[in-house]
């Protein structure tokens, strides 16, 4: 969090969040959430904090300056990936027992739109040149590409065997993905979606 120079730390087993100092190192403090407390990212738009709840199909929102919850979104079955969205002001998690995708409005933090995706999604990663939001499904070798405007599918990209993490580079507009199974990784075109590598 930047704008208040803090650092968070999600506690799988203490269903907590641990708020640190970055001035300091210090912990500043710790907010309880769900049960199997695991991803999280920031909103620096209203400065607020999600973090997924893999046990109890929520998302948990905290207010970056007072480290205070100020709501709790339900979402689907396994609540195991977040990203944000920057020109839309979204928040996505991606639910793995549910094979979808909630998109939530960090205007109102509720649920506006459900996305399907393959089997198992468990990793997401944003595209703010294309504004699309790629989602990585582990049991069914591929990415689900959703548009960030209309929170729809756009495309789906095979893009591995048992895809295990997605990055984005920014400066030549390319996902990676690494591949769990084949020890490897494909490189993705962000203006067209299409494979155009693989390492």
């Amino acid at each position: 969090n930047p704008h208040d120079d803090k650092i968070y730390c999600s506690d799988w087993y203490g269903a907590s969040v641990t708020v640190i100092d970055a001035a300091t190192n210090s912990v500043d403090t710790t907010v309880p959430v769900g049960d199997e407390a695991g991803a999280l990212c920031y909103n620096p738009q209203n400065n607020r904090v999600y973090c997924a709840s893999y046990l109890s199909d929520s998302v948990y929102v905290m207010d970056g300056t007072t480290n205070h919850l100020i709501a709790t979104v339900p979402v689907g079955h396994f609540a195991s990936a977040l990203c944000y969205n920057t020109k839309n002001n979204k928040v996505y998690c991606a639910n793995w027992d549910n094979n979808n995708v909630s998109v939530i409005d960090c205007g109102t933090d509720q649920v506006i739109a459900t996305v399907s995706t393959g089997t198992w999604p468990h990793r997401l990663c944003y595209n703010p040149q294309n504004n699309q939001v790629y989602c990585a499904s582990y049991m069914s070798a591929n990415m689900t590409v959703i548009d960030g405007e209309t929170d729809k599918l756009v495309t789906t990209v095979g893009a591995g065997s048992r895809i295990h993490d997605l990055c984005y580079d920014y400066q030549d507009n390319k996902v990676y993905c690494a591949d769990y199974e084949r020890d490897s990784v494909t490189v993705v075109d962000g203006a067209t979606n299409e494979v155009i590598a693989t390492i």
